[in-house]
């Protein structure tokens, strides 16, 4: 038997009905506390998420969620903790486990899937990896300064990636032969 996760809201796939369903689930203080701790933050003060479902057939579920939380994290750069927000959407489909597949190559523009055993889906569950995966990797204080080109959005990496030059590429080892006096 699998331990359930931090913020756990099983919806029995029937219940859906023909008409699809609106849900909202909301952590509790203790729930938000586990969660930060897996995640890593210092706070969780809020999570909600309002799902729209719908039922496909053969027991997979499309489920639509407005995700809105209150978190607490430290900057990468001041180290210091700072209050964020976050709000937004997202789609999965929750697919029975006997007729999930994982592809060879993942297609960034296909629904996400979540394979799940039994009848229930964890919508609890699916909000907190969404969040996991809409959290800044290098999070920092809106009002810290900083360094420039330190972070680059995306039109700036691809620029700069353009602006390199891809036919001379020095050699790992080059410093070391200039050090010993020969030719990289």
């Amino acid at each position: 038997m699998t331990e359930k996760p931090e913020f756990y809201r099983p919806l029995a796939v029937r219940r859906i009905g023909m008409l699809g369903t609106d849900m909202t689930v909301e952590a509790t203080p203790d729930e938000c506390k586990k969660v930060a701790r897996r995640l890593g933050l210092q706070d969780v003060a809020l999570l909600r998420c309002r799902y729209r479902l719908k039922d496909d057939g053969r027991g997979v579920v499309t489920a639509e969620g407005a995700l809105a939380v209150r978190f607490t994290q430290t900057c990468v750069v001041s180290m210091e903790a700072f209050e964020d927000m976050m709000a937004g959407s997202f789609v999965v489909r929750f697919v029975p486990a006997s007729q999930f597949v994982e592809g060879d190559a993942p297609d960034m523009d296909a629904i996400d899937e979540i394979p799940y055993e039994g009848q229930d889906v964890d919508l609890g569950e699916a909000v907190v990896e969404q969040f996991a995966l809409d959290l800044e990797p290098y999070p920092h204080a809106p009002d810290v300064v900083l360094p420039p080109g330190l972070i680059m959005d995306e039109d700036e990496a691809e620029q700069h990636g353009l602006e390199e030059e891809p036919e001379k590429k020095a050699s790992p080892f080059a410093g070391l032969a200039r050090w010993r006096g020969g030719n990289a």
